[in-house]
């Protein structure tokens, strides 16, 4: 072997150095990825929750509309009703 490819001890120091460093930046980017998946899985979790929240007040929202439209049917026919009264009626003069 040439004497300039000879191993020599600091090369090991250096590829020591370079293979603790990979490792280093490969944990720091694990962690980092652990980290914002938690993130991320607390973020889904409140938006899950909002999301049920939303629901049930759009099936609270709906009831109240089908009450709506029951009541205003009611309405609608006591007022066909009260217009409908021959001369002399409460609401004779209201025009349509």
């Amino acid at each position: 072997m040439p004497e300039n490819l000879t191993p020599q001890p600091w090369w090991v120091a250096v590829i020591g150095g370079l293979l603790f460093t990979i490792r280093w930046l490969i944990g720091f980017g694990a962690s980092s990825a652990k980290a914002t998946i938690d993130s991320q899985r607390e973020d889904l979790d409140r938006l899950n929750a909002r999301v049920d929240r939303l629901e049930e007040a759009e099936k609270e929202n709906l009831a109240i509309i089908q009450e709506l439209r029951a009541e205003n049917a009611e309405l609608r026919k006591m007022l066909n009703r009260t217009l409908s009264i021959p001369d002399g009626g409460p609401v004779a003069s209201v025009s349509r």
